[in-house]
Protein backbone atom coordinates (compact mmCIF):
# COMPACT_ATOMS: atom_id res chain seq x y z
CA UNK A 1 0.00 0.00 0.00
CA UNK A 2 2.38 2.46 -1.26
CA UNK A 3 -0.17 5.83 0.26
CA UNK A 4 -0.57 4.09 3.14
CA UNK A 5 3.76 4.26 3.50
CA UNK A 6 3.46 7.69 3.12
CA UNK A 7 0.59 8.44 5.04
CA UNK A 8 2.96 7.17 8.02
CA UNK A 9 6.44 8.31 7.02
CA UNK A 10 4.53 11.54 6.77
CA UNK A 11 3.10 11.63 10.12
CA UNK A 12 6.47 10.15 11.68
CA UNK A 13 8.30 12.92 10.44
CA UNK A 14 6.19 15.33 12.20
CA UNK A 15 5.84 13.55 15.27
CA UNK A 16 9.60 13.28 15.37
CA UNK A 17 10.51 16.80 14.25
CA UNK A 18 7.45 17.91 17.14
CA UNK A 19 8.96 15.94 19.99
CA UNK A 20 12.67 17.15 18.77
CA UNK A 21 12.12 21.02 19.33
CA UNK A 22 10.32 20.16 22.89
CA UNK A 23 13.03 18.02 23.44
CA UNK A 24 15.73 20.75 23.11
CA UNK A 25 17.58 22.64 26.17
CA UNK A 26 15.49 24.60 27.72
CA UNK A 27 17.36 27.28 30.00
CA UNK A 28 15.60 27.44 33.70
CA UNK A 29 17.42 30.57 35.04
CA UNK A 30 16.17 34.02 34.90
CA UNK A 31 18.34 36.80 33.71
CA UNK A 32 21.54 34.69 34.30
CA UNK A 33 23.60 37.15 32.70
CA UNK A 34 22.56 39.97 35.23
CA UNK A 35 21.94 42.20 31.99
CA UNK A 36 18.33 43.19 33.55
CA UNK A 37 17.98 46.33 34.43
CA UNK A 38 20.35 48.08 32.47
CA UNK A 39 22.82 50.05 34.50
CA UNK A 40 23.46 53.66 33.76
CA UNK A 41 26.85 54.47 34.88
CA UNK A 42 29.98 51.99 36.60
CA UNK A 43 27.41 50.18 39.30
CA UNK A 44 23.94 50.58 40.71
CA UNK A 45 22.41 48.59 44.05
CA UNK A 46 18.71 47.26 44.12
CA UNK A 47 17.52 46.63 47.32
CA UNK A 48 14.37 45.07 46.05
CA UNK A 49 16.14 42.55 43.71
CA UNK A 50 16.15 42.34 40.28
CA UNK A 51 14.25 40.44 37.35
CA UNK A 52 14.69 36.77 38.68
CA UNK A 53 17.05 37.09 41.83
CA UNK A 54 16.49 38.34 45.31
CA UNK A 55 19.25 39.34 47.57
CA UNK A 56 19.29 38.93 51.20
CA UNK A 57 21.21 42.39 51.68
CA UNK A 58 20.48 43.82 48.42
CA UNK A 59 22.18 42.98 45.20
CA UNK A 60 25.11 45.17 42.84
CA UNK A 61 25.21 45.23 39.20
CA UNK A 62 28.45 46.56 38.10
CA UNK A 63 29.00 47.07 34.27
CA UNK A 64 32.69 46.45 32.37
CA UNK A 65 35.00 48.87 33.41
CA UNK A 66 33.90 49.79 36.83
CA UNK A 67 37.02 48.15 38.44
CA UNK A 68 39.36 49.30 35.85
CA UNK A 69 39.68 50.01 32.27
CA UNK A 70 38.95 46.58 30.63
CA UNK A 71 38.87 44.60 33.51
CA UNK A 72 34.95 43.36 33.28
CA UNK A 73 32.32 40.18 31.72
CA UNK A 74 32.43 38.63 28.76
CA UNK A 75 28.89 38.15 28.45
CA UNK A 76 27.44 41.08 27.77
CA UNK A 77 28.20 44.44 29.49
CA UNK A 78 27.27 43.52 33.11
CA UNK A 79 28.00 40.92 36.17
CA UNK A 80 27.03 40.72 39.59
CA UNK A 81 29.03 41.02 42.88
CA UNK A 82 28.06 38.98 46.37
CA UNK A 83 29.87 41.78 48.38
CA UNK A 84 26.96 44.88 48.16
CA UNK A 85 27.47 46.31 51.35
CA UNK A 86 27.61 43.27 53.53
CA UNK A 87 27.63 39.45 52.05
CA UNK A 88 24.52 39.26 50.30
CA UNK A 89 23.15 35.86 49.22
CA UNK A 90 21.69 35.70 45.33
CA UNK A 91 19.13 33.20 45.34
CA UNK A 92 16.71 32.25 42.60
CA UNK A 93 13.62 29.49 42.58
CA UNK A 94 13.84 27.35 39.52
CA UNK A 95 10.77 25.65 37.98
CA UNK A 96 12.26 21.60 38.40
CA UNK A 97 10.91 17.73 37.85
CA UNK A 98 11.63 15.71 40.62
CA UNK A 99 14.19 13.06 40.40
CA UNK A 100 15.79 15.09 37.35
CA UNK A 101 19.10 15.35 37.23
CA UNK A 102 20.28 18.79 36.25
CA UNK A 103 23.53 20.37 35.17
CA UNK A 104 24.67 24.29 36.88
CA UNK A 105 27.53 26.29 35.82
CA UNK A 106 28.30 29.83 36.42
CA UNK A 107 31.26 32.01 36.16
CA UNK A 108 33.12 33.80 38.90
CA UNK A 109 35.70 35.97 39.79
CA UNK A 110 37.89 37.49 42.71
CA UNK A 111 37.76 41.28 42.90
CA UNK A 112 41.00 42.16 42.29
CA UNK A 113 42.96 43.00 45.52
CA UNK A 114 40.51 40.77 47.79
CA UNK A 115 42.60 37.30 47.86
CA UNK A 116 40.83 34.28 47.26
CA UNK A 117 37.04 34.74 47.00
CA UNK A 118 34.97 31.39 47.59
CA UNK A 119 30.77 31.17 46.90
CA UNK A 120 28.41 28.31 48.89
CA UNK A 121 26.00 27.37 45.75
CA UNK A 122 22.95 25.50 47.16
CA UNK A 123 20.21 23.64 45.74
CA UNK A 124 17.00 22.77 47.44
CA UNK A 125 17.47 18.72 48.86
CA UNK A 126 20.89 18.69 47.67
CA UNK A 127 23.92 19.25 49.92
CA UNK A 128 25.48 22.64 49.23
CA UNK A 129 29.09 22.83 47.18
CA UNK A 130 32.09 25.50 47.12
CA UNK A 131 33.77 26.89 44.63
CA UNK A 132 36.99 29.76 44.90
CA UNK A 133 38.42 32.14 42.32
CA UNK A 134 42.02 32.84 43.37
CA UNK A 135 42.63 36.42 43.24
CA UNK A 136 44.88 37.06 39.79
CA UNK A 137 44.91 41.42 40.30
CA UNK A 138 42.26 41.71 37.30
CA UNK A 139 39.01 40.54 36.40
CA UNK A 140 38.77 36.97 35.40
CA UNK A 141 35.78 34.88 35.57
CA UNK A 142 36.06 31.47 35.65
CA UNK A 143 33.83 28.57 34.44
CA UNK A 144 32.67 26.54 37.30
CA UNK A 145 30.15 23.33 36.85
CA UNK A 146 28.53 20.33 39.05
CA UNK A 147 24.70 18.59 38.86
CA UNK A 148 22.20 18.36 41.33
CA UNK A 149 19.13 15.88 41.30
CA UNK A 150 15.81 18.15 41.63
CA UNK A 151 13.48 17.19 44.75
CA UNK A 152 10.24 18.45 43.77
CA UNK A 153 9.07 20.80 41.44
CA UNK A 154 10.85 23.64 42.72
CA UNK A 155 14.24 23.98 43.60
CA UNK A 156 15.80 27.33 44.94
CA UNK A 157 19.28 27.92 43.28
CA UNK A 158 21.82 30.23 45.76
CA UNK A 159 25.35 31.99 45.39
CA UNK A 160 26.46 32.66 49.26
CA UNK A 161 30.14 35.03 49.82
CA UNK A 162 31.88 32.30 52.40
CA UNK A 163 35.48 34.13 53.36
CA UNK A 164 35.24 37.69 52.09
CA UNK A 165 38.55 39.48 53.60
CA UNK A 166 36.53 42.90 52.48
CA UNK A 167 32.99 41.97 53.75
CA UNK A 168 31.65 44.90 51.31
CA UNK A 169 33.83 43.82 48.36
CA UNK A 170 34.37 40.59 46.60
CA UNK A 171 32.30 37.27 44.37
CA UNK A 172 32.07 38.61 41.20
CA UNK A 173 29.73 36.74 39.10
CA UNK A 174 28.10 36.26 36.25
CA UNK A 175 26.35 34.02 33.47
CA UNK A 176 24.54 31.15 35.73
CA UNK A 177 23.11 28.62 34.19
CA UNK A 178 20.55 25.70 34.77
CA UNK A 179 19.36 23.01 32.26
CA UNK A 180 17.99 19.38 32.15
CA UNK A 181 21.45 17.35 32.07
CA UNK A 182 22.05 15.54 28.78
CA UNK A 183 25.25 13.46 30.45
CA UNK A 184 24.33 9.67 30.51
CA UNK A 185 22.34 8.17 33.33
CA UNK A 186 20.25 11.56 33.59
CA UNK A 187 16.46 11.19 33.73
CA UNK A 188 14.80 12.69 30.97
CA UNK A 189 12.31 15.28 31.06
CA UNK A 190 8.82 14.20 30.27
CA UNK A 191 6.38 15.80 27.82
CA UNK A 192 3.65 16.91 29.10
CA UNK A 193 0.63 14.32 28.72
CA UNK A 194 -1.61 17.76 27.08
CA UNK A 195 1.56 17.51 24.36
CA UNK A 196 1.29 14.12 23.65
CA UNK A 197 -2.39 14.25 23.08
CA UNK A 198 -1.67 17.30 20.64
CA UNK A 199 0.76 14.89 18.56
CA UNK A 200 -1.91 12.28 18.17
CA UNK A 201 -4.43 14.71 17.03
CA UNK A 202 -1.60 16.49 14.62
CA UNK A 203 -0.65 12.49 13.40
CA UNK A 204 -4.80 11.94 12.65
CA UNK A 205 -5.50 15.07 11.20
CA UNK A 206 -2.49 14.77 8.60
CA UNK A 207 -3.19 11.20 7.89
CA UNK A 208 -6.83 11.65 6.78
CA UNK A 209 -6.19 14.68 4.57
CA UNK A 210 -3.01 12.79 3.35
CA UNK A 211 -5.68 9.50 2.66
CA UNK A 212 -8.52 11.65 1.11
CA UNK A 213 -5.70 13.11 -1.16
CA UNK A 214 -4.23 10.01 -2.35
CA UNK A 215 -8.16 8.48 -3.03
CA UNK A 216 -9.14 11.61 -4.89
CA UNK A 217 -5.80 11.38 -7.38
CA UNK A 218 -7.00 7.77 -7.94
CA UNK A 219 -10.53 8.40 -8.84
CA UNK A 220 -9.31 10.94 -11.13
CA UNK A 221 -6.98 8.33 -12.71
Amino acid sequence: MWFGKSVMGAVGGILFSSVGAFAGVTELVTNGSFESPVVSGSFQQFTAGIPGWTGSAGIEIQTNGALGAGQGTAFGNQYVELGVESPSTYSQTLATIAGTTYDYSFYLSARPGTGTNTVSVGLTGNASTTFSAADTGAVNFEKFTGTFVATGSNSVLSFTPVNLADPGAGDLLDNVSVTASTGSGSTAVPLPPAVWSGFIGLAGITGFGLLRKVRHGAKEN
